[in-house]
């Protein structure tokens, strides 16, 4: 049996080209492409006090979450695991809190490690905003706290939209800046309509450019950059190349993707597809014939995505919080990421948790280490 890269490689050669081709750019639309829902069944108990939903990995984690039904539109948190049945392959997660469920629930639902849903379950006050772009406009919530003077941009990750980074709102709240959470072009909510394919952060940080310039013109004078999974991407690009870089005082990356070469390699291996096939797929979206195929305004260039292999690529204090169970961009690429620039980069490991829900393992732990660095780090060098 062939086993090693090298004969595999050996053996891709030995596969009709258009077989071959055909295969990459089904692997490649995985990674540039929305995807469809992943729905799970579900049910009330017959308290109505708990969600009986499929067992799964991340159905049974800890933590709280957030199910939301299709049918009738609506979000249940769901908290503590009280039942979990093997043979039947379902578990049993308590509504929170107490007496919030609905009348009805399912029988499909979607998982979600969003638990706060609407905007004002974070903060009382906030507003929807426009802000300018080249195409148009990318809405955004504005969540003004105390300190107009510093933001925080908040970024969000590939096929998730902006209420993801409610969670991260919120463990900033202490320390009492101004939030925006903007859009960009890949969101379905832009107007008009952009890109069908995400660019891997390559594109979208122009709209987090946008969204720094509208904070600077409404009195930021510092800005912190919290980017999320490929958000963290947006954010590492931002803060390298944008017009107003001298504001940036620091960047906060949660599960962050700091090299895509590694990742889609990482996740070609998970899902049982030989290394040259991971290469395979990377050309392709090198190329602009295939580039434009797959619906990409340009070929993506992985070079200017990859912070892992560069050293000290990185000049701004940086904050990476990641948990070592994440395996969908796997905790040791956050500490090679570390080690590549050890003078601005402080890698903090967080409870064991899936990719970006190191908050929903452990709030109270993520917030503190947040706000720990960013008062000792930023806060402490304002004087």
């Amino acid at each position: 049996m062939l086993t090693t890269p090298r004969r595999l490689a050996g053996l891709a050669f030995l596969v009709p080209a258009a077989a071959l081709s055909g295969f990459a750019v089904v692997m490649a639309r995985k990674i540039v492409k929305r995807g469809p829902k992943d729905y799970r069944r579900a049910e009330l108990t017959d308290d109505g006090r708990r969600v009986r939903i499929d067992l799964d990995d991340y159905t049974k984690a800890l933590g709280d979450f957030g199910v939301f039904d299709p049918v009738a539109e609506r979000y249940t948190r769901v908290g503590e695991v009280t039942l979990i049945d093997e043979d039947r392959k379902y578990v049993e997660r308590r509504i929170h809190p107490s007496g919030s469920g609905p009348a009805s629930l399912g029988p499909l639902v979607d998982w979600t490690p969003d638990v706060f849903f609407e905007p004002s379950a974070v903060a009382g006050r906030f507003e929807e905003v426009h802000i300018p772009t080249v195409y148009g406009v990318a809405p955004a919530w504005l969540f003004e706290r105390k300190k107009t003077d510093t933001w925080v941009i908040h970024i969000h990750g590939s096929w998730t939209d902006r209420s993801i980074m409610f969670r991260d709102v919120h463990a900033f709240g202490p320390l009492g800046f101004t939030s925006l959470v903007p859009s960009f072009r890949s969101d379905q909510e832009v107007s008009p309509p952009q890109a069908e394919s995400s660019h891997l952060g390559q594109t979208e940080w122009r709209d987090v450019e946008s969204a720094v310039a509208y904070a600077v013109a409404h009195g930021a004078k510092r800005i912190i950059l919290s980017g999320w999974s490929m958000g963290g991407t947006i954010a590492l690009l931002t803060a390298e190349r944008s017009t107003y870089r001298d504001r940036i005082v620091g960047v906060v990356l949660v599960g962050p993707v700091t090299s895509w070469r590694k990742t889609i390699t990482a996740g070609a291996a998970r899902a049982g597809v030989p290394t040259v096939g991971a290469g395979l797929v990377m050309c392709l979206l090198q190329a602009p014939p295939f580039a434009r195929m797959l619906g990409l305004e340009e070929p993506i260039d992985f070079d200017a995505l990859e912070w892992v292999d560069v050293p000290n690529r990185v000049a701004v204090p940086t904050l990476v919080l990641h948990s070592s169970a994440d395996q969908e961009v796997p905790w040791e690429f956050s500490v090679a990421f570390q080690r590549a620039n050890p003078d601005t980069v402080t890698l903090i490991p967080l409870p064991e948790a899936h990719h970006t829900q190191e908050w929903n393992a452990s709030p109270r732990a993520f917030t503190n280490e947040l706000t720990s660095w960013i008062s000792k780090t930023i806060l402490t060098e304002q004087g």
